[in-house]
């Protein structure tokens, strides 16, 4: 009999198995890939120094081959590539080769007393007769097996194995992403023909097409990503005929392609049942500025913890009642803000191109101090909004601007306000839930996707 049983040995499985497993509780993963293709689907990711310092996370030494590199104010560009909005004095980003930095939080785990067991895929939840989950199933070289434990933490990703095991009475969603709900991450590693450029200077985030140029390792070279929805086709098609054509990079060779997906869609509504939690991207907790949950999953893990590991010191249940904290922490915090941006971020980027620009370039919207802050925190006082509406009227008498551009942007605007302001009134207990639930979902399904902001045209010549 485990304490806990997790799902995925990747960030959050093997973070949470070792924070768990380091106060004495009987833990045991289960991974499905074996470990020499445990994360292989990107070489490298990036974490900001803070959040790896505030969840006790290893930050590799320079020398140490597992970090690639480090980088720090990559900012926010223009359509066609101009006006950067650079937060000040921003964050040191540190870039890590994943398979072996996961692979080291794996022995830190073990370390700790968590037992891991690869090649184990995943097969099925273990109810008892009350129809609580009481454990699972997974298969491995050796046939099928079964293991009891307290609580079952969902650590296994995209996929969500064991989520999605649950039946359609459980308050946590047991649906699969579609690929409306997928971000499709293709990643360029390039090397710039041009020595004497530096690579550094056209770093940056171009929100209107979801893509970015930030560092590889390459002294030479760049990481040109894009992300789109419906497939890893669009994301190239957005990528040659919009961002390549609109935004000026020197000549270069491309060295190597990545594809990965991220899941894009608003959190689940509740994280735990009757012996089970969802967790990382298994409950699609990832910023929705960029997708990458690696970091942003770990602030609801330090809930669980928190809340978990009192529970069991206690003696106490792991029910759905007794975990219902961690519902309502997230999502007054994180939840919220995380939320309440994705309609905001579907007005920002409905402007087309020449529009975008015209507002980078007079501060409107795009302004430094909004998107120059978007990772930190920012407040808007009467006189930042005067000078908004000063500049939206004026850009629509010139005609610079649309009145329908404006509208979806106030449209996304009210819309992120409606998101904030209900998911400060998240209910206190489960009792609740369904009430909040039925609002929840009608806001949701007038909000739409930000999937339907793609362009019907890359759209069309995809063959969607």
């Amino acid at each position: 009999m485990y304490d806990i049983l997790i799902v995925g040995a990747s960030t959050t499985g093997c973070w949470f198995a070792e924070k768990m497993a380091s106060q004495g509780f009987r833990v045991l993963v289960v991974e499905k890939d074996e470990p020499v293709n445990v994360s292989r689907a990107y070489d490298v990711f990036h974490m900001s120094r803070p959040e790896m310092e505030q969840f006790g996370l290893i930050i590799p030494e320079p020398e140490n081959p597992i970090r690639a590199f480090s980088f720090a104010d990559s900012p926010m560009r223009s359509p066609y590539g101009n006006y950067p909005k650079a937060s000040s004095g921003g964050p040191e980003t540190i870039g890590l080769h994943k398979h072996e930095y996961i692979m080291l939080m794996a022995q830190r785990a073990i370390k700790a007393g968590a037992e891991i067991i690869y090649g184990a895929s995943f097969t099925d939840l273990i109810f008892d007769k009350n129809g609580k989950v009481a454990g699972g199933k997974y298969k491995t070289a050796d046939g099928e097996k079964e293991v009891r434990a307290k609580l079952v933490a969902d650590c296994s990703g995209i996929p969500s194995a064991a989520r999605t095991k649950l039946p359609d009475t459980s308050v946590v969603d047991n649906h699969k992403l579609t690929e409306k709900d997928i971000l499709y991450v293709v990643l360029y590693y390039v090397e710039y023909l041009d020595k004497t450029i530096d690579p550094r200077t056209l770093d940056g985030f171009f929100l209107q097409y979801k893509s970015w140029s930030a560092p590889s390792g390459n002294p030479n070279g760049a990481i040109l990503g894009i992300g789109a929805f419906y497939g890893y086709d669009v994301a190239q098609e957005v990528f040659n005929s919009q961002f390549l054509k609109n935004v000026a990079f020197p000549e270069y060779k491309i060295e190597k392609i990545e594809k990965g997906m991220t899941p894009y869609h608003r959190s689940v509504y509740s994280f735990v049942d009757d012996g089970f939690i969802a967790m990382g991207d298994a409950a699609f907790l990832t910023k929705p500025t960029c997708g990458e949950g690696c970091t942003s999953s770990l602030v609801q893990g330090e809930i669980a913890v928190d809340v978990i590991s009192k529970l069991l010191k206690e003696g106490k249940e792991l029910s759905r009642d007794n975990m219902w904290s961690i519902n309502k922490r997230y999502m007054q915090t994180q939840g919220k803000d995380f939320d309440s941006m994705r309609p905001l971020l579907m007005g920002i980027i409905s402007p087309g191109c020449d529009e975008a620009e015209h507002l980078f370039a007079n501060d409107i919207i795009f302004s430094q101090k909004i998107l120059g802050n978007v990772d930190t925190g920012f407040e808007l006082n009467t006189k930042d909004i005067a000078q908004i509406i000063k500049g939206v009227v004026s850009g629509i008498a010139k005609k610079d601007l649309s009145p329908a551009t404006i509208g979806k942007i106030g449209k996304g605007l009210i819309n992120s306000m409606k998101i904030g302001a209900h998911y400060d009134a998240y209910p206190d207990s489960p009792y609740e839930f369904y009430k909040w639930k039925s609002k929840a979902d009608k806001l949701w399904k007038q909000i739409g996707y930000v999937a339907d902001t793609t362009d019907p045209e890359i759209l069309k010549k995809t063959g969607r």
